[in-house]
């Protein structure tokens, strides 16, 4: 099959969307598929195993999404694709769905979850929301990666022509391999671990104010904060307003076997996300073998259960978040994690991209059976 894999956000980028459509594109390439990624953006040199093409990214995105499918295209006329597989509406769903009009190569779009989010800007404008709409009902095949984005999904689009809900994958192999200690974390203590991008949407300040209720209470564990972002100065700012320099630590963005110590050496991860579409920091913990307190959305469904590998409150309750960590405290940690290692092969990336192929393969099929039909 030849796959192109449309995307408004690529490496090196180190975003959820980046990594998927990476490992997607690597799994493809490995089982024999023609697959391109085009990726929205200025150029940049990456060694990888599979081609990359790069797209200027369009002028007045916001009000002529479909620009964006010019150069998709121009790649289609030399690579003549059997599907289009893209990250969102905006803008490459939309823009692939309008050139499917024109050329009858079916779109499939997947749904990460910031263009359809209750949060999400996009909802406030007009112009933009009627497009993601449209994309979302004209699309020949939508992936939901959690029962959240399905929830959403449905919301837009009651009755889609092919649907199938896929999560995100993990290699586990690579979760498996041993790690040493970063040379800058001295701290002995006990830790749980957040972990992800410092922005609005994952309960960072709502982990901050929890942990402080309860340090007194939680036998001398350090809070440790892996990662950057938007809302770091803010969170350092509360962290010191709390007087808690010396028990949260952040530690900045981490990579390879430096994020892979913090995950496999924490008693337990902390997500308490507001909205997630499905968190790869999520699988990254189950392939660790960890539990984790984490919110009732439910983009967590499948992976974390309540009282079995995970505790869980909703989102925006730091008191009830307070309550959970003092539960974890006296909670059996070690049959919690195994329950976590029991769940890790449902979420290998080639049992994971098998499916993905699948579903593509179906939807180019069906489409192809309904235009020789008409």
């Amino acid at each position: 099959m030849r796959i192109c894999l449309f995307t408004p956000n690529f490496l090196p980028g180190v975003g959820g969307t980046e990594y998927v459509t990476d490992a997607l594109a690597r799994q493809f390439h490995a089982m024999g598929q023609h697959v391109v990624v085009l990726a929205v953006g200025d150029p940049v040199p990456l060694d990888l195993p599979y081609p990359v093409e790069w797209a200027p990214r369009p002028l007045f995105p916001r009000l002529f999404p479909e620009r964006a499918g010019t150069h998709l295209k121009k790649l289609h006329e030399r690579e003549h694709f059997d599907v289009f597989c893209c990250n969102y509406a905006h803008p490459t769903g939309y823009a692939a769905v309008r050139l499917t009009e024109r050329t009858g190569v079916p779109t499939v779009i997947v749904s990460h979850g910031g263009d359809l989010y209750r949060s999400s800007r996009d909802r406030q404008r007009p112009h933009l929301w009627k497009r993601t709409l449209y994309a979302y009902n004209h699309a020949q095949g939508l992936i939901a990666i959690s029962p959240y984005i399905e929830d959403l999904i449905r919301e837009v689009n009651p009755n889609p022509r092919h649907m199938e809900r896929i999560p995100n994958g993990i290699d586990l192999a690579e979760y498996a391999k041993p790690a040493e200690r970063p040379a800058d974390f001295t701290d002995t203590r006990p830790f749980a671990l957040c972990l992800g991008n410092l922005g609005p949407m994952k309960g960072f300040a709502d982990a901050i104010a929890a942990y402080a209720q309860t340090r007194g209470r939680l036998r001398d564990m350090a809070l440790v904060i892996v990662g950057n972002g938007p809302l770091e100065d803010i969170l350092r700012a509360q962290v010191r307003g709390l007087g808690l320099e010396t028990d949260v630590l952040f530690m900045g963005r981490r990579t390879g076997g430096d994020k892979r110590w913090f995950l496999q050496n924490c008693l337990y991860g902390l997500m308490p996300s507001i909205e997630e579409g499905h968190p790869i920091v999520g699988l990254e913990l189950l392939a660790s073998g960890k539990p984790v307190i984490c919110s009732t959305n439910a983009a967590f469904d499948g992976m974390y259960e309540e009282g079995v590998n995970a505790l869980r409150v909703p989102a925006q309750q730091p008191d009830l978040l307070a309550q959970a960590m003092m539960k974890m405290a006296g909670s059996d940690l070690g049959a919690m994690a195994n329950a976590s290692r029991g769940r890790e092969g449902d979420y290998d990336w080639s049992s994971i991209s098998r499916r993905y192929l699948g579903f593509l393969e179906r939807v180019v099929s069906t489409h192809q059976r309904g235009r020789a039909r008409s």
